[in-house]
């Protein structure tokens, strides 16, 4: 009996065993993620077929179903990816924000901002002031310098306020995806799919 249950054992750990994929385990990072997006993006305007390979299918690829298959490991390659394993494995743990992402189409955001820091502005500022306490200036000179100094604070607000709009975004898609994927997303993660979102018509 006892031999039995061992053999039951070994068998069904064995049978996990081959269900997983060869990178299983292996973590994503902001490479992949960008990797990701820019083949996706390829892949939208020129072959969707293997997007539709991609979504209908899991673990181990089979070369010989995937049309165009020496393009579509040129475009992989280009972008990272050592085999279509791997390109399956990074779509397997995003998918599940993607799906998030859409779900939020009305919610305001804006992935062309990002969430960076604005010192290149204050660092602007800083510039303009030194130009003004320059007594040799013309008023006319000063005019415009005041003038440059308020766009950039007029520029900085509307920026602050996007980025703000983007910090709560970020943190509802990875709250809503933390039970759905493993993957350990930055936040200029989210804001690159957030893109893909909004460009590829197939997503």
């Amino acid at each position: 009996m006892r031999l039995t249950i061992k053999i039951l054992l070994v068998s069904l750990m064995i049978a996990v065993a081959s269900c997983k994929g060869k990178y299983d385990n292996e973590p994503i990072d902001s490479e992949d993620v960008l990797g990701y997006v820019n083949a996706c993006t390829i892949f939208d305007t020129d072959n969707q077929d293997f997007l539709t390979y991609v979504n209908t299918h899991s673990r181990d690829a089979d070369s010989t179903q995937i049309k165009g298959y020496p393009e579509v490991m040129r475009v992989l390659n280009s972008q990272g990816f050592i085999d279509v394993d791997y390109f399956m494995h990074v779509h397997e743990k995003l998918s599940p924000v993607v799906k998030v992402i859409q779900n939020h189409p009305d919610v305001e955001r804006f992935p062309g901002i990002g969430i960076s820091d604005l010192s290149f502005l204050e660092e602007g500022e800083k510039q303009y002031r030194k130009f003004l306490e320059d007594n040799t200036l013309s008023n006319e000179d000063k005019d415009f310098y005041r003038n440059q100094m308020s766009q950039i604070e007029t520029t900085k607000l509307d920026l602050f306020y996007k980025q703000e709009k983007n910090k709560v975004w970020v943190s509802l898609v990875r709250e809503e995806s933390k039970d759905v994927t493993d993957a350990d997303l930055q936040d200029v993660d989210i804001m690159q799919l957030t893109i893909l979102v909004r460009d590829a018509s197939g997503f």
